[in-house]
C-alpha cells in the first residue's frame, strides 16, 4: 500500500462497480501492516541521533498515531491513507537525511476540515520564533491534533472534536513555556528539572478508572515527602497519560481519563500540604506513547503490552 492507495481504490471501485467505502474497508489489513512498518522505522530514528523531540519525527509519529486510531475505527473517509502518506513522506526524508524538509502541515486533508484558526496562528508565530527548537515536539504534535480535530468535527460533531482541540491547546502552551524558558536562559537562571518521577497507572488506579486506589496512597505520601524536601522548588507539573485502548468506544474518553487522573494526584498532594498554586495538572491522553504494540494481539495481551503508556509523570521544576 503506497501513497496512491486512495486513487487506486477509486479506479477499482468505478471499474468494478464496488462502492468506494467498501473498497477502502477491504484495504484496512494492508493499512495496519504499513502503519506498523512505519512505526518500527520511526522508533529506530527515535533511538538514533535524532531523538524523540525532533520536529519532523514527532510529527510523523503523531500522524501514525492518528492512522492507527482510525484503522481501529475502520475509517473510510480518506484520512487514514492521508495520515500514512504524511508519515511516510517525512520518514523517507529523515532516513535519507535530506535538508530543507518542509515544515508546513496541511490545514485539512481528505476526511478533515480546517478548525481553530486561532491556534494555527499561534503555532505559526511560535515556529518563526528564534527559539523554536525548544518547543518543536509539542508544536509538531499540536498541528496533527488540529487536523485530527477537524476530522472528528467533519465525521461526527464538534463535541467529538473538542478533546483533540484541547490537547492541541495544551501542547501549544507547553511549547510556548519551553520557548520562553529558552529565550530567558541567556539572561537569567531558568527553572531546571530537579527530578522527574513516573508512576505507572496500574500502581495508582484500577484499569479505566481515575479514583485513587487506597493501596497506592503510600506511594503518593512518599512523593509528597520528596516534594517538600526539594530545595528551591518552583513548580510541580503533573501530566496524565493513557494507552490507545478506548473505554466506551469514544475518542474523547482517553483525554478525559488522563486529565482526571492527573487531577486526582494533584488534589491528593494538596491535601498533603503541597501549595495548590505550585501544582499544575494536565492530560495528554494517548498522544505520547512510550511503546507500540501490535493490534493483532488479543485485547488482554494488548492491555499488558501497553502498560508503560498508562502513567502519571511528575516533574519538579526549580533552581538547582
Amino acid at each position: 500500500m503506497n501513497k496512491y492507495t486512495i486513487f487506486s481504490l477509486l479506479i477499482a471501485a468505478l471499474l468494478g462497480g464496488i462502492p468506494f467505502a467498501q473498497a477502502a474497508e477491504e484495504a484496512l489489513p494492508g493499512h495496519l501492516q504499513q502503519i506498523e512498518a512505519l512505526q518500527r522505522r520511526a522508533e529506530h530514528l527515535v533511538f538514533g541521533e535524532l531523538g524523540p523531540d525532533n520536529y519532523r519525527l514527532a510529527k510523523a509519529r503523531t500522524w501514525l498515531d492518528l492512522a492507527l486510531s482510525e484503522y481501529h475505527e475502520k475509517d473510510n473517509s480518506g484520512i487514514l491513507s492521508a495520515a500514512i502518506v504524511q508519515a511516510e513522506t517525512l520518514l523517507d526524508a529523515l532516513d535519507k537525511k535530506q535538508t530543507g524538509i518542509g515544515m508546513d502541515t496541511p490545514l485539512q486533508v481528505p476526511g478533515s476540515e480546517a478548525v481553530r484558526p486561532d491556534l494555527w496562528k499561534k503555532i505559526a508565530a511560535l515556529k518563526s520564533n528564534r527559539k523554536f527548537s525548544c518547543g518543536q515536539r509539542p508544536l509538531a504534535e499540536a498541528e496533527v491534533h488540529l487536523v485530527w480535530a477537524g476530522h472528528e468535527k467533519l465525521e461526527s460533531s464538534w463535541a467529538h472534536a473538542q478533546s483533540y482541540a484541547r490537547s492541541a491547546e495544551e501542547l501549544v502552551r507547553e511549547a510556548r513555556a519551553a520557548i520562553d524558558v529558552c529565550a530567558a536562559s541567556s539572561m537569567t537562571q531558568t527553572p531546571s528539572v530537579l527530578e522527574k518521577i513516573t508512576l505507572l497507572s496500574v500502581a495508582l488506579f484500577e484499569f479505566g478508572d481515575a479514583k485513587l486506589d487506597s493501596s497506592a496512597l503510600w506511594r503518593l505520601n512518599r512523593l509528597a515527602d520528596s516534594i517538600k524536601l526539594a530545595a528551591m522548588l518552583e513548580e510541580v507539573v503533573l501530566v496524565g497519560h493513557t494507552d490507545r485502548m478506548r473505554g466506551d468506544g469514544k475518542h474523547e474518553r482517553n483525554q478525559l481519563l488522563s486529565e482526571q487522573r492527573a487531577e486526582s494526584v494533584k488534589q491528593y498532594l494538596i491535601g498533603k500540604g503541597i501549595p495548590a498554586d505550585k501544582i499544575s495538572a494536565s492530560g495528554a491522553g494517548s498522544s505520547q506513547p512510550l511503546v507500540q504494540c501490535s493490534a493483532k494481539q488479543s485485547r488482554e495481551k494488548q492491555i499488558a503490552c501497553l502498560q508503560p503508556n498508562r502513567r502519571v509523570e511528575i516533574i519538579l521544576l526549580g533552581a538547582k
